[in-house]
């Protein structure tokens, strides 16, 4: 049985809500405000943007400044990129479902960490990156603040231990260095996810059991799934703590299984493309573990001698000095036992032990990531070791007085840790142009680029409309990897950057660039050799067609036409339009054949010829081919994912079934 709440530890009735709540409006507003100005976002963008000064094109342009956070690039090579197209996408009001300037065109939706149902994430994609994306690094915060609070006062911490509590998981060393990445976009909710939890364990009842799938919805949502996976354990193990009887564990699974169907648009095309995908084969994996020194950081965050992202741990001096005095409590309090529990398990998880290694190498999951929520557990204790103070003290004023201040001095001790963990660049920098992308941009046929080296790193294509055949993010397409191998080695480089293709690692002959129609190659200008060496070298026909302080653009003389007709005699095709998930085509041939568009095959795309739609057969990872008999015909390849449609339709039948539930729990209440 959960232990039974003193009278001393209850929240107070709400009699007075609406003031309540317009309070604590006013104080998360000040705490946003606080924040603003703590994190430096009135002097541009919470972004490492100037990473950019040192990579080609944007070097001899970018304005020259340290690098203020060299380990957070990922927004900028991958989350920036995306979000940006997502939002071209939406205000020509197609949906953001496929990406096709990266890695020759993949999902965008049902790539997870894009996070694009999150709506913490809202703000960026309505606003745009440069007007956005303070707000919903600040939103994280502020959702994470608010919810753990909410989610101790609930469990009966005072409103001074409660906001203890909330300070040690929103302003965490973890939550503030993952804080432009999705796993705090996952991480926000959770104190939310873990309140309602424990209510329908108990007690449910129609509010709790839609809170709870709201919440299980908004961690999915968040596109992490390391973190959803992560808390879901801890969720599980507050329901079997609480519940009152088989129907409170039963009401929970179903409640978070409601859940899982609204966030259903996104997951299932999520599942369609891992299970094609290099994570899966765990091909991308590079396990590891955080040494034991790196636990300093729980008193040292700046401590240079480890990772400054992945072993990030602080939770406030205070907090670790006050939960010891809730170890009292845990032998006859079930839930503050399982805290206890389940912060050893973080910490086992994620420092170097036989368990933490044997861990990393057979599972596929970063358990240092446990640190993210490690300080919800650390939080619970520190609060009610707090609570316990208090209550010895008889709650006199000079004792909430001085736990007050501890809180505030908690508060300034960890802003301070968060302070320089970010970079701020000015919204005037966030998208650079230079002369060999203003030129790329004026050709206006329909061609891959192929950049060389770390030149135009992946993904960052996206933002300039190219269509790269490289790529980054978490999942990678296998099939069109392996079929990409015909171009060149692929690998990464010791300045961080992956999937780069070096100029003497490009097959010799150049057949695979001319099949995908690489048009142009783009190279460093620090490279002293050019098109006349790599011809002579590989067998290439390229030919120099601009050279500047930005970069070398070469022309690829014998790269093949993005759309073609195979067969003989050939057809005459005109594209009509090419937007990001689909192509028109007008074919006038004299004889059958197949039409060839150079971009790999990907399950979820169909082809039209005049009025009847068919699954494109071609193999996954080659080129789309679509059989066209002889004549005047119309030809459509759209990208229409069955995965998407089939997650609207469940998140339509939960939406019914949550209603339908939660009208019948009011009625029989």
């Amino acid at each position: 049985m959960p232990a039974k709440i003193t009278e001393a530890e209850a929240p107070p009735a709400d009699d007075t809500g609406r003031p309540r709540r317009l309070t604590g409006s006013l104080v998360l507003a000040g705490a946003g405000l606080v924040l603003f100005l703590a994190l430096g976002m009135y002097r541009g963008v919470l972004l490492s943007n100037d990473i950019k000064s040192k990579c080609w094109p944007w070097a001899p342009s970018y304005p020259q400044r340290p690098i203020g956070a060299i380990v957070l690039s990922d927004p900028v090579w991958q989350f920036v990129p995306w979000l940006e197209f997502a939002r071209r996408e939406l205000l020509a009001a197609r949906l953001p479902l496929w990406n096709p300037h990266q890695d020759g065109g993949v999902p965008l939706l049902g790539n997870g960490q894009s996070a694009l149902g999150s709506p913490l994430l809202f703000p960026a994609l309505l606003l745009g990156v440069a007007h956005g994306w303070n707000i919903t690094v600040l939103a994280r915060l502020l959702a994470a603040l608010a919810g753990a609070y909410l989610w101790l006062r609930d469990r009966g911490r005072t409103p001074i231990a409660a906001s203890l509590g909330a300070l040690a998981f929103a302003l965490s060393g973890a939550f503030v260095a993952w804080l432009e990445h999705p796993h705090t976009l996952a991480a926000a909710p959770v104190p939310l996810l873990l309140l309602f939890a424990g209510r329908v364990a108990e007690r449910p009842a129609a509010r709790s059991i839609v809170g709870l799938a709201i919440a299980t919805a908004l961690v999915l949502l968040g596109g992490h799934p390391e973190t959803a996976f992560l808390a879901a354990l801890l969720a599980v193990g507050v329901v079997l703590v609480r519940a009152r009887s088989p129907r409170g564990v039963a009401t929970s699974c179903g409640a978070a299984l409601l859940g899982a169907g609204l966030a259903a648009p996104f997951l299932f095309p999520f599942t369609e493309y891992y299970a094609i995908s290099s994570a899966r084969l765990g091909l991308d994996r590079h396990p590891f573990v955080l040494p034991l020194s790196a636990i300093a950081r729980f008193l040292f965050p700046k401590d240079p001698a480890s990772h400054p992202i992945e072993a990030a741990a602080t939770v406030s001096l205070a907090v670790l000095a006050l939960a010891p005095f809730s170890f009292g409590r845990l032998r006859r309090d079930r839930e503050a036992a399982f805290f206890a529990l389940a912060a050893i398990a973080c910490l086992l998880v994620a420092y170097e032990n036989p368990l933490s290694i044997l861990l990393a190498k057979t599972t596929p999951i970063y358990w240092s990531r446990a640190l993210l929520l490690l300080p919800l557990a650390l939080g619970y204790l520190g609060s009610l070791g707090l609570d316990r103070l208090l209550s010895r003290s008889g709650d006199r004023p000079a004792a909430r007085l001085a736990g007050a201040l501890l809180v505030a001095a908690a508060g300034v001790e960890l802003i301070l840790a968060a302070r320089g963990v970010h970079a701020v660049t000015p919204g005037r920098d966030l998208l650079t142009r230079t002369p060999i992308l203003d030129r790329l941009a004026e050709d206006r046929e329909l061609f891959h680029v192929l950049p060389l080296h770390t030149f135009l790193p992946p993904n960052t294509a996206t933002q300039y409309g190219l269509d790269d055949l490289r790529g980054y993010d978490a999942l990678a397409p296998h099939p069109w990897r392996v079929s990409r191998r015909a171009i060149g080695r692929f690998g990464s480089v010791p300045s961080k950057h992956d999937d780069v293709v070096e100029p003497w690692d490009l097959a010799p002959g150049g057949d695979a660039l001319d099949l995908w129609s690489v048009k142009y190659l783009l190279l460093h200008p620090q490279f002293q050799f050019g098109a006349e060496t790599l011809n002579r070298r590989l067998g290439l026909d390229l030919v120099e067609v601009y050279a500047g302080a930005d970069g070398k653009l070469l022309l690829n003389r014998r790269a093949r036409p993005r759309v073609r007709w195979i067969g003989s005699p050939p057809a005459v095709i005109t594209v009509r339009q090419r937007v990001a998930t689909r192509w028109t085509m007008s074919v006038d041939a004299p004889s059958a054949g197949r039409i060839l568009v150079a971009d790999p095959s990907f399950p979820g795309w169909v082809s039209r010829v005049d009025k009847k739609w068919s699954p494109i057969d071609s193999p996954y990872g080659t080129p789309m081919e679509v059989t066209v008999p002889a004549g005047h015909h119309e030809v459509t390849l759209a990208y229409r994912p069955v995965s998407f449609r089939l997650g609207l339709a469940a998140c339509a039948l939960s939406l019914l079934l949550l209603t339908t539930w939660c009208v019948r729990e009011a009625r029989d209440s």
